[in-house]
């Protein structure tokens, strides 16, 4: 005689349906990138140069040059045609919002024919314009004996950048906040950068597995895969990604090949897990963040800081190089994407809080 468990059976369905409605809310990237727990850096180094905490395992990637003395050294070479030209060209079609006093952080919107907006600011790289991560609650991230990414307290911190650009632990002697945007990735269980992250010449964590944007000494700066090594040329850094313009050519997930205007998909091999994310993200409209970098005529740099919305990832990537960008480095997204001027969001739209943005600071003196 067969006996019929309808009790358990419908237990049985509710626990597989909560389940399923779990796994459908849970934040999509517990983690993005991969960790290792062989040869791990003693926590208690210190770098030579700037005296900064090292921890983390530094054998994930060794990259074979320091990016950013090959770019420097291929802009000098004359490889890399100056980008202001078109970026000139390109604001006459965008609308000035606002500037700083010396026009060297400059606040622009434009909309796109597409439908899309973007919205970017333009940073002369130079002794006025300082560039600077800041983390929520002013916390200091850091590395685990794995590698991973913590914050050196323990505890969770995140914020949204208006409260970061507003906080006290924002604040510089001698200058002025102009304008943040959140950048980097975040696991939901550590919450700190995922990424590189160096503050002030401070080497606060390395992850050599992912692409970095590097302020350099006297105005420059590179997007690469920075060793610790590397990073010692680097008065700020930030990780992120992908890649999503690189050399002038632009990423594109449907390509295999590099052709003339095209490069496969995450060209620098960075190690996310969910690398299909990653390209659904970049071929939607979601909302994004990007950082590209631009040559004068003199040799100098600039940076082009924007937030997109209803923009697929390869017109993104065509408005960046548009702007004359060489590299641009993609952000964070969703509802991760948002910027500030003057303390003041770009955009009101569902945000979520975030772990540091990438800050620029007048300074009142050169």
């Amino acid at each position: 005689m067969r006996t019929e468990h309808p009790p358990v059976t419908l237990l049985v369905s509710v626990v597989l349906t909560v389940l399923l409605i779990f796994i459908s809310v849970v934040p999509e990237r517990p983690f993005l990138s991969r960790w290792t727990d062989s040869n791990p850096f003693d926590t208690t180094r210190r770098s030579v140069d700037t005296g900064a905490v090292l921890s983390g395992s530094f054998n994930l990637v060794h990259p074979a040059s320091n990016p950013l003395e090959t770019l420097q050294q291929e802009v000098a070479d004359g490889i890399h045609n100056p980008g202001s030209v078109a970026l000139e060209a390109y604001n006459q079609g965008s609308v000035l919002v606002d500037v700083s006093p010396d026009y060297q952080i400059q606040y622009y919107t434009r909309s796109l024919k597409s439908g899309g907006s973007l919205v970017y600011f333009v940073v002369w790289l130079g002794n006025r314009a300082h560039i600077e991560v800041v983390n929520a609650d002013g916390a200091i991230p850091g590395s685990d004996d794995t590698g991973d990414t913590i914050w050196l307290d323990g505890q969770q911190h995140l914020a949204t950048v208006e409260e970061m650009a507003n906080a006290p632990y924002a604040w510089r002697e001698h200058m002025t906040l102009m304008a943040a945007m959140a950048f980097g990735f975040h696991g939901s269980v550590r919450t700190s950068n995922e990424g590189t992250v160096v503050i002030n010449h401070v080497i606060h964590r390395v992850n050599p597995g992912r692409a970095a944007l590097c302020i350099g000494p006297q105005g420059t700066a590179a997007i690469g895969l920075f060793d610790a090594a590397a990073l010692h040329s680097c008065e700020q850094a930030i990780g992120a990604g992908p890649v999503i313009l690189w050399r002038g050519k632009i990423a594109n997930p449907h390509v295999s090949q590099e052709t003339e205007e095209f490069i496969p998909f995450n060209p620098l091999g960075e190690d996310f897990v969910q690398i299909d994310w990653r390209r659904k993200v970049y071929m939607g409209t979601y909302p994004k963040s990007v950082v590209g970098i631009g040559t004068r005529p003199d040799g100098g740099f600039y940076l082009i800081m924007a937030v997109s919305y209803s923009i697929p990832g390869l017109e993104l990537a065509r408005q960046m190089k548009a702007m004359g960008c060489i590299d641009a480095l993609g952000g964070d997204d969703d509802t991760s994407t948002q910027a500030v001027w003057r303390g003041v969001p770009v955009r009101d739209h569902q945000l979520r809080p975030v772990p540091d943005a990438l800050s620029v600071y007048w300074r009142e003196t050169p």
